[in-house]
């Protein structure tokens, strides 16, 4: 098997310890952001295709969630543990990204798109955003978004999107946050993206995600100055 169709065997039994063994395996050579690229994003591709085909009852989806939940909190927690082991390990070779207090303000909201597994999209959006020093928050969002506190809004998918669905999902949170910027991201195929231009509305991997936001964030400081 492929370490995405790995990982989402894992995902459907409930139990994150084999599916986070596996991700601290690839974190010993490569990045987070990498893991949640190729692995962690390409197992939720095959259970969005299954999904698709009714093949996932409610309980299988919750733990996938679960399983995605617990494999975000403890990448978070052993890096933690692992930069304050290695305090003094030169900063170029740290896993954790020093948080760059001008792309600090309002938040990012990171939102579920229209399937159950969006919200695990959205999850790992929210913690790639982190990790690039970006203030991307999950919980709360519906409230904070109504009460105008949003500059910049991620709807997560992990299904197809057609340009309509898309369009429509734009000017629906338009409505609710008029000064927001919308960002329809496409998760559900990276292939389609190495084509994709990192200004696009709707990125479809976490690297144009990021580059998206940052544009919004940059485009936000030049109107302030």
């Amino acid at each position: 098997m492929t370490p995405q169709q790995t990982a989402y065997q894992r995902m459907l039994t409930g139990d994150p310890i084999d599916a986070i063994e596996q991700a601290r395996s690839f974190l010993k050579k490569g990045t987070a952001l990498a893991y949640y690229e190729e692995i962690l994003l390409g197992a939720l591709r095959l259970a969005e295709a299954d999904a698709a085909q009714g093949r996932l009852d409610d309980v299988r989806l919750e733990n996938i969630h679960e399983t995605v939940s617990e494999i975000i909190e403890d990448i978070a927690s052993h890096e933690t543990a692992e930069g304050s082991a290695g305090a003094e390990v030169p900063a170029r070779k740290r896993k954790i990204v020093n948080i760059d207090a001008r792309k600090l303000g309002k938040p990012v909201f990171c939102i579920p798109g229209l399937g159950r597994l969006d919200d695990c999209a959205a999850l790992i959006v929210a913690d790639a955003l982190k990790r690039e020093g970006f203030n991307a928050r999950v919980s709360g969002a519906d409230t904070e978004i109504d009460a105008g506190n949003a500059e910049t809004i991620c709807v997560c998918f992990l299904e197809e999107v057609s340009e309509a669905r898309s369009s429509f999902t734009v000017r629906k949170f338009s409505r609710r946050a008029a000064s927001a910027r919308i960002i329809v991201c496409r998760l559900g195929n990276f292939e389609a993206d190495k084509e994709q231009r990192s200004d696009d509305v709707a990125p479809q991997s976490l690297a144009t995600v990021i580059a998206a936001v940052a544009k919004s964030a940059s485009i936000k400081t030049r109107r302030e100055q």
